[in-house]
């Protein structure tokens, strides 16, 4: 008898265990379905705005998110705070909303005899990857998956030229047919200041019915072949409110006198980025490279001065971006920032005759930026004397000349910027990163 009943007891207890395992692999295949079904409806466009935003509730158990900002249940870095950037409908600048079907992603959802559920979503932007933690019920078991996928992010309509006027001078965007290159040669300019006084409130596509009001609107009526231009016009004041801030190593001024003393090419450093700054540069026929291989440089141009000083490329004078490892500047990694200390006249930043700026980033938030130049100036194939792109208070053209500015195909060291304005994205699941089950 007591064999008996231990050899009754051991099947039993058997047979509990395999029922067990069995509803926890079923659970497991239900959270599994559950995130196939989650990446299908992650590749509509009018869910994957919500691939760069972040979704990471009150978990009930704890009190605190489920996933937290590093993407991990259960580390140090869950708060008490539910984040919600799963917001509908979505509102863009310049663009129609946009009503991603969040109810539908979120809530309890049956696959086969279980359900799932979407419990949180969390977007790295520096790795550029999303964490779903998806939940897979059967019965009484309860599967928990957190899945990190790529996200490739594209940025729609990116401004490759912004022009937001501010009240310091009576300027105006004016192009006058200078050309604008690249698939990035977006233009954003204040419609409250516009060239012609219009009152347009929307975009212009390149051959678009209403294309020539907007060419107007930027001083470009003269472009009756829509040839100058690449890009989308909008008519859409972005602001410009960066808080950059003048430091690192002082260069004085970079004038002709001093240009010999100046120790080139100005370097960047390995894992962070480098800081330059200098009352003004005002130079001819000189050439000044930063190299950019081992890092990111940052050059501030500061103080308040009139026209006849502040920011001058003259002649043939380049200012360049360059790499020794082999491989392509990115626009991103020289960025010239001119500043404005509050007195005085803002100073605006002119190139004349021949003159160029390459694979660089240009910010004069508080005066012009102004192309007098005469031919073109840059290495690059094209004709322009700007490579790269140009956020000022106004762009300028006063003469006839038709070098402009190459905007360039890979902005995505920009992000960190554009991304401020809340501009339309494109969004993609790429390659899956990781496939982790945690018990919560």
């Amino acid at each position: 008898m007591a064999i008996a009943i231990t050899l009754i007891f051991r099947a039993s207890r058997n047979e509990a265990i395999a029922s067990t395992r069995t509803q926890t692999g079923d659970s497991l295949a239900v959270a599994e379905g559950g995130v196939a079904r989650i990446l299908a409806l992650m590749t509509k466009p009018e869910n994957a705005v919500l691939l760069t935003r972040n979704y990471d509730p009150i978990d009930p158990k704890t009190g605190k998110n489920y996933l937290g900002a590093d993407g991990i249940p259960k580390t140090s870095d869950d708060t008490t705070i539910a984040i919600n950037e799963w917001i509908t409908p979505m509102t863009f600048p310049c663009l129609p909303s946009v009503s991603p079907n969040v109810t539908t992603l979120t809530s309890s959802n049956n696959i086969g005899n279980g359900q799932f559920q979407l419990l949180a979503y969390r977007y790295d932007s520096l790795k550029q990857t999303g964490t779903f933690l998806i939940s897979g019920q059967n019965d009484s078991s309860i599967a928990h998956l957190a899945v990190t996928v790529a996200i490739n992010v594209t940025i729609q309509n990116f401004p490759g030229a912004i022009s937001t006027h501010t009240t310091f001078d009576l300027d105006r965007i004016e192009i006058q047919a200078r050309r604008i290159a690249g698939k990035n040669a977006n233009i954003y300019f204040d419609p409250v200041t516009a060239f012609n006084s219009s009152n347009l409130n929307g975009y212009a596509i390149k051959g678009g019915t209403n294309r020539s009001q907007y060419l107007a609107a930027i001083g470009s009526a003269s472009d009756t072949t829509d040839t100058s231009i690449d890009g989308t016009i909008f008519a859409c004041k972005l602001q410009l409110n960066f808080p950059f801030t003048a430091q690192g190593t002082d260069l004085g001024d970079i004038t002709d006198p001093r240009f010999s003393l100046l120790s080139l090419p100005l370097t960047g450093t390995s894992g962070q980025i480098t800081h330059y700054q200098t009352n003004k540069i005002d130079i001819t026929d000189k050439i000044i490279d930063i190299d950019t291989t081992a890092g990111p440089v940052y050059l501030y141009v500061k103080g308040s001065y009139l026209d006849k000083e502040g920011f001058h490329l003259r002649g043939n004078s380049k200012i360049r971006n360059i790499r020794t490892d082999g491989q392509l500047p990115r626009v991103g990694d020289l960025r010239i920032i001119i500043l404005y200390s509050g007195s005085g006249t803002p100073q605006s930043a002119y190139l004349y005759n021949t003159a160029c700026i390459q694979n660089a980033f240009l910010y004069n938030r508080d005066a012009d930026f102004k192309l007098e130049t005469s031919g073109d100036g840059c290495e690059s194939p094209g004709n322009s004397n700007f490579d790269g792109v140009v956020w000022a208070e106004d762009l300028q053209n006063t003469n006839t000349s038709n070098t402009g500015i190459n905007v360039p195909d890979d902005v995505l060291s920009l992000s960190d910027l554009a991304n401020s304005f809340n501009l339309y994205t494109i969004n993609k699941i790429g390659s899956i990163q990781k496939w982790q089950r945690y018990k919560l």
